[in-house]
């Protein structure tokens, strides 16, 4: 059953509907900017994303006068008048096709038939053209553009929306031109699809493609009786990647989540969140990709695109967080604005941000900087003059007031949020010594104390930043006035009170100096000959092995004698003592034992005992064995005694 889509009348009550829910509008955004290297219809499509996630598109949208690119209009020209002729040649799929290019045709006709207003400036020159009335000034929703992936959550709640135009089709544009190179560069890359990237309420970003295309449809006149049912069938999405931006600990219910376009290239992009500042980059992406979708080989081309979509899409790089101190995660009010990015020649590329406390800033690498200032150095070639290097200036961040002193005073509300309703009466009459009366002090003390104290060590630093730059101030003017002196002395000729030297040739004072290093060079050379010859003279032969061993063995004995050098002397003359004595009572004894055998009678004496001769001869051989025993030792004690009393002379 058809049903009734005309708009409601003035005034007049509509109920309940459902599209008080499903198309409550959460963001819009124009689909490009109007440059060159856009897709036409880019720049005059209005994409709206839904809370709900459903997102939809006007085509054109545009106000009552309008300027296009030099592009725009042979772009539509080309790609208008060849799809028609394809309809008008086969069969078109229905009779709503058919009609959508017949309107686009009967628009784009009336846009060239109109006169266009030129207006002139001193840099360009700008044509503004009126909107075509015809077939309506009012565009048709298109859409919705579903997201086709079972795994998302059925309740997306979506914050933003970013598009992100498709190339221009340059082939298509150029066909049958001799000189295509009048195109600029970036007219000629980026993606053939259009990207659209979405922002939820959890900080999840959703990059999604749509590759159809989106083209102008309009309404028909408010005619009575006119109006028709609007064909619209839904159409999908490739969602690409889904990324967290948000740590699940960081999320809060009050966070909104916005994109910001970067500046370099169209496929860069900045999140803000309600604590962090993030970057994210497409471009490796699409010129991975955008070679294999415009390749006329295909074979294997949906292997090696499948391969590319699984990688990593999207890089990413946090630039900014704020500590969890600045920020209360039960306060609505503390959130992060959406970022500004700025981009001067002299101030460079910066990204802007807002928190209730205080402004937060970033610096970035800016390429196209770098590249201006390569472009305006002097090349190899020539000839620059000496140039010094600058010394980087001492810089520190700059003062931030401290949050404490944008807080409210906790006085204000100190009654309504700890005084009972009961006891606020009391607060009028006089004082009087209470429990309750004591609890009131403690508490305002308590809050108080902390109020002030915030308040001192903010006021506190403040003052010793006042101190210091007072002192650096006061050091920079002494240095001004010195280089003021030394100015004035270089201009009158003199240095600090002398008389300036006359100028000395650069080369003559490098000469002198090498050689007066050469003299002095010989100079030491013929000092170490000298005294080399010296210590070879006096040396004489080198001190061999066994002498060295000697020498340590005669170091370790007299340290060994030093030690107990007393008791030393007293013990080696007690044994000499004692052996001398005991030489001479053998050698007596020795001498005497021959006549004591001679003279003795040869019949035995009856009254002594008979010794046998054998055994007398083996008791005289013991004897001698243990005189020449003896005799060896005294030897070798008095040779050692010699050699010590001729090494230590004190013996």
């Amino acid at each position: 059953m058809d049903q009734d889509f005309t708009p409601l009348s003035f005034g007049q009550n509509k109920g309940f509907s459902a599209d008080s829910f499903d198309m409550e509008v959460a963001a819009a955004r124009f689909g490009g900017h109007g440059y060159e290297e856009e897709d036409a219809w880019a720049s005059m499509t209005l994409w709206v994303a839904m809370r709900t996630g459903d997102v939809y598109a006007l085509c054109p949208l545009l106000p009552s006068k309008w300027q296009a690119s030099t592009v725009t209009v042979p772009s539509l020209t080309s790609s208008i008048v060849r799809e028609l002729a394809v309809a008008q040649a086969e069969a078109m799929e229905s009779d709503d096709e058919l009609k959508a290019t017949q309107q686009q045709y009967e628009w784009l006709k009336e846009m060239d038939n109109q006169d266009i207003s030129v207006v002139e400036d001193e840099t360009m020159v700008t044509e503004i053209r009126a909107r075509p009335t015809n077939p309506s000034p009012i565009p048709r929703l298109q859409g919705p553009f579903l997201l086709d992936f079972e795994g998302l959550e059925e309740d997306m709640d979506i914050t933003d929306i970013l598009v992100i135009a498709p190339r221009a089709d340059i082939d298509d544009l150029m066909a049958g031109e001799d000189e295509p190179e009048l195109l600029s560069d970036n007219a000629q890359s980026g993606l053939s699809g259009t990207i659209i990237c979405l922002l939820t309420s959890m900080g999840t970003l959703h990059v999604c493609l749509e590759m159809d295309g989106v083209k102008g449809q309009w309404l028909p006149r408010t005619c009575k009786n006119t109006f028709s049912t609007p064909m619209s069938e839904p159409s999908d999405l490739l969602l690409l990647e889904s990324l967290e931006t948000v740590r699940a600990k960081d999320r809060q219910s009050n966070m909104w989540p916005m994109f910001s376009e970067a500046f370099g290239s169209r496929y860069d992009f900045f999140v803000t969140t309600a604590r962090t500042v993030s970057f994210f980059s497409l471009s490796s992406w699409v010129h991975r990709v955008e070679p294999e979708l415009r390749s006329e080989d295909t074979a294997g081309s949906a292997f090696r695109i499948n391969i590319i979509c699984d990688s990593e899409i999207a890089e990413r790089e946090q630039l900014l967080q704020l500590p969890p101190t600045d920020i209360a995660p039960d306060s609505s009010e503390e959130h992060l604005a959406g970022c500004l990015p700025i981009f001067d020649y002299d101030l460079g590329y910066l990204l802007l941000s807002f928190s209730p406390s205080k402004p937060c800033a970033v610096l970035l690498d800016s390429p196209e900087y770098e590249d201006f200032r390569a472009s305006m150095a002097p090349s190899d070639s020539e000839e620059a003059p000496e140039s010094h290097v600058p010394v980087p200036a001492h810089t520190r961040p700059p003062y931030q007031v401290p949050s404490v002193l944008y807080l409210q005073s906790p006085l204000v509300s100190f009654v309504a949020d700890h005084v009972p309703h009961g006891h606020r009466h009391t607060l009028k009459e006089p004082v009087r010594l209470s429990p309750s009366t004591l609890e009131l002090f403690t508490s305002a003390h308590r809050i108080l104390s902390a109020y002030t104290h915030a308040l001192e060590v903010a006021a506190s630093d403040l003052f010793r930043r006042c101190e210091r730059l007072q002192g650096e101030m006061r050091g920079q003017l002494t240095q001004l006035v010195e280089i003021g002196e030394r100015i004035q002395d270089v201009s009158n000729g003199t240095v600090r009170g002398t008389v300036k030297r006359p100028p000395v040739d650069r080369e003559q004072v490098l000469s002198s100096r090498l050689s007066a290093a050469q003299s002095r060079q010989v100079e030491l050379t013929e000092r170490y000959n000298n005294i080399r010859l010296r210590i070879i003279k006096a040396g004489g032969r080198p001190i061999s092995e066994k002498e060295k061993a000697w020498m340590k063995e005669v170091d370790a004995l007299s340290t060994s004698i030093s030690e107990e050098d007393g008791k030393a002397k007293g013990e080696l003359a007690e044994r000499l003592e004692t052996a001398t004595a005991i030489a001479k009572e053998l050698l007596s004894k020795m001498k005497n034992i021959p006549d004591v055998v001679d003279s003795a009678p040869s019949t035995p004496n009856t009254t002594h005992p008979m010794v046998p001769q054998r055994l007398q001869k083996a008791k005289v051989a013991d004897a001698m064995s243990m005189v020449e025993r003896e005799s060896a030792v005294i030897d070798a004690i008095t040779s050692r005694l010699e050699r010590l009393s001729s090494s230590f002379p004190d013996l």
